[in-house]
């Protein structure tokens, strides 16, 4: 009988990379040569391109304490990952310092902001790292993005100087490399953007450009501030031109590598899709438009790069994937936690360290 050195590196590095992440973690443990087997950037790479061909559910519940307030300087935060059929995959807790006002996911990663702390979190491996930040210092507007290119996470945060409407924000910006961890990243500042605008709106990165929301009084002033992370610049794009009257809301998302803004009717029970086509031109096109009569949307959420669906709340079916192409939708019949969680977000299962590991030597 062959035994484990018989087989060829990368014909264990293949097998392992089909393990849950969680379960590769426990494995660490069993000698020095497996936690250098598990550690290794190659079945690291490999396991998270398996990773993305399955996405899971992740949502979060912010819990309080035992007379039912939330406490002023720690908040938990319980994370629950669940499959497509919803089952739940894994589930743990971890606490905060103060009340949070922000959650990104970016897929294995994500963002967790409270009012003068940051944290990065890797939920498959139970991994939460508080970013460096003065700790007298507030923190605002947060986004999140990946640059493949160069390996780098870039944490935006938006700051204004002032409530006295003096035109400008501030930014600046937190980068860290991929598999070197958290700690190895630094702040730096950017410096002021024209902006007379509040901002208003969950972030949204899509193709290296993070998406905020800005406040309007009316449908003709509303716009949307974006960011390249890339050349880091700023810019300003108008909402399309069409009826107003005709929505009950609008929310931008991510469809097919695009951005989005989607017209819900809730009269009509009708969600209108409108893909920007040419940012720099501003040119959006109604490209879609789908009914689910007589259900009404609770709320929307963006889906892989090239993927086709949209991730719907439905009041009557709950949680669906709708095609926008061939029209069609997929339920997640077991999903029951939506009335006790938050809006769920999509990722993928990751053995990416937010620390960095050292290598152990037999």
């Amino acid at each position: 009988m062959k035994g484990f050195d018989d087989f060829p590196r990368d014909l264990i590095i293949e097998i392992l990379a089909r393990l849950p992440a969680k379960v590769l973690c426990k494995f660490r443990c069993v000698s020095k040569r497996w936690y250098n087997l598990l550690t290794d950037k190659d079945l690291i790479v490999r396991h998270a391109e398996l990773s993305k061909r399955k996405p899971l559910l992740l949502t979060r519940k912010y819990i309080s304490d035992a007379n039912g307030e939330m406490n002023g300087s720690k908040v938990t935060v319980e994370l629950t990952s669940m499959d497509m059929e919803g089952n739940v995959t894994d589930e743990f807790r971890d606490v905060l310092d103060g009340h949070v006002h922000t959650f990104i996911s970016c897929y294995p990663f994500s963002i967790i902001c409270c009012m003068y702390s940051i944290y990065v979190c890797n939920p498959s491996i139970r991994q939460v790292v508080r970013v460096p930040y003065p700790s007298n210092a507030r923190l605002y507007n947060v986004g999140f993005g990946y640059l493949p290119k160069l390996s780098e996470y870039k944490i935006v945060h938006l700051l204004y100087h002032s409530f006295v409407g003096d035109g400008k924000i501030g930014c600046e910006i937190f980068s860290f490399k991929h598999g070197e961890g958290v700690d190895s990243g630094s702040w730096r500042t950017l410096g002021d953007y024209p902006c007379r605008a509040w901002i208003d709106g969950h972030p949204l990165c899509v193709n290296k450009t993070i998406y905020w929301g800005l406040v309007s009084t009316s449908w003709n002033d509303k716009s949307i501030l974006s960011f390249d992370l890339d050349n880091e610049e700023f810019s300003i794009i108008s909402y399309p031109v069409c009826n107003s009257e005709k929505y009950s809301s609008l929310v931008y998302t991510k469809i097919m590598g695009c951005l989005c803004l989607v017209g819900c009717s809730a009269r009509a029970s009708t969600l209108d899709i409108w893909l920007l086509k040419d940012e720099k031109k501003e040119i959006w096109v109604m490209e879609h438009s789908i009914s689910l009569f007589p259900s009404s949307v609770r709320f929307l959420g963006p889906c892989e790069n090239q993927c086709e669906e949209i991730l719907i709340h439905v009041e009557q079916r709950g949680l669906i994937f709708y095609n926008v192409k061939d029209q069609t939708y997929r339920g997640i019949e077991k999903c029951r936690a939506m009335e006790n969680f938050n809006k769920p977000c999509l990722y993928y299962d990751s053995l990416i360290p937010l620390r960095f590991m050292t290598r152990r030597f037999e």
